[in-house]
C-alpha cells in the first residue's frame, strides 16, 4: 500500500490574518497528529495549501470526517470560506528527502 498525500486548497474569510490561520492550524494540528496513519502536514500560501501525507487512503479519508468535527479543528473551519475549498486525495508514486 502506497502513501497518500492530501491537498487541501482554499481561500479564507475577509479579516483573516496570516497569523490567525497559523495559529488555528496549529491548534488543529494537536488533533491531527494523534490520528492512526498520519505522517507529515505542511501549510504554504499563494492559494493557501494544507498538505497531509497519510499511510494509506483510508487513513486519509478517516481523518477527513473526523478533523471536520474534532474541537480543535473548529478555528481553522472557521477561518476558510467552505465555497472555496478543494480536496484531493492522491498516491505517492515516488519520494526523497534532502540527504545532509
Amino acid at each position: 500500500m502506497n502513501s497518500v498525500i492530501e491537498i487541501v486548497c482554499f481561500t479564507v474569510r475577509p479579516g483573516t490574518t496570516e497569523a490567525d490561520l497559523v495559529t488555528a492550524t496549529q491548534c488543529s494540528q494537536t488533533f491531527i497528529a494523534t490520528l492512526e496513519g498520519f505522517e507529515y502536514r505542511s501549510l504554504s500560501y499563494l492559494l493557501w495549501t494544507d498538505v497531509i501525507y497519510w499511510d494509506c487512503l483510508a487513513s486519509a479519508k478517516n481523518a477527513c470526517e473526523q478533523f471536520k468535527a474534532h474541537p480543535d479543528c473548529q478555528a481553522f473551519m472557521a477561518l476558510i470560506d467552505p465555497k472555496t475549498v478543494n480536496i484531493e486525495h492522491q498516491e505517492i508514486k515516488m519520494s526523497a528527502l534532502a540527504q545532509s
